[in-house]
């Protein structure tokens, strides 16, 4: 016989009755406790959906002056242009434009994009490449945020000095 050999049958003891009656008892005690914590978690906002902004920089941005708005954008895109890694470039630029198409006042959200549109044309030429190659890739990442963007975009493009434009990443 291959195997291990147990005793046989007369070695064998049959489990209590109370062990498992008692196993079954701490099961549902654990369970009880589980949605106790969960009912009172509910008056917390359990199941509330979070508004607050992603990005708090961003989202500190609102109500503040141009000059401040694009000060902001600046420092944002040339950060980003310093990540060493295309990929690493386009995974924090994603966020900030999923954060503007968040934006519920169209004319917060459009005011916001221009002030970028206006920083970007002021990083210098490198910067610019790197991070308009970001913008590019990052239409494979989040079509819908990217095309939503690019929709106000166009819209304020028309709108701004012929030089701004110039510099303008076109649409992929």
């Amino acid at each position: 016989m291959a195997g291990s050999f147990d005793g046989g049958p007369l070695t064998r003891q049959p489990v209590a009755s109370e062990v498992g009656k008692a196993r079954e008892s701490e099961i549902a005690k654990d369970y009880a406790s589980s949605q106790e914590r969960r009912r009172a978690m509910a008056i917390f906002g359990g199941n509330k959906q979070d508004t607050r902004p992603v990005d708090e920089g961003l989202g500190k941005l609102r109500g503040s002056d141009e000059a401040t708005a694009v000060a902001f954008w600046k420092k944002r895109l040339e950060l980003t242009a310093q990540v060493g890694s295309e990929v690493a470039r386009v995974g924090a630029l994603t966020p900030q434009l999923r954060e503007l198409t968040r934006m519920t006042d169209r004319e917060e959200r459009k005011r916001l994009t221009r002030a970028r549109i206006i920083a970007f044309s002021q990083l210098s030429q490198e910067q610019r490449q790197v991070v308009g190659e970001a913008r590019r890739k990052a239409f494979a990442v989040d079509p819908g945020v990217m095309e939503d963007d690019q929709a106000m975009v166009d819209e304020i493009l028309p709108t701004l000095d012929q030089s701004v434009v110039a510099v303008y990443p076109r649409r992929p």
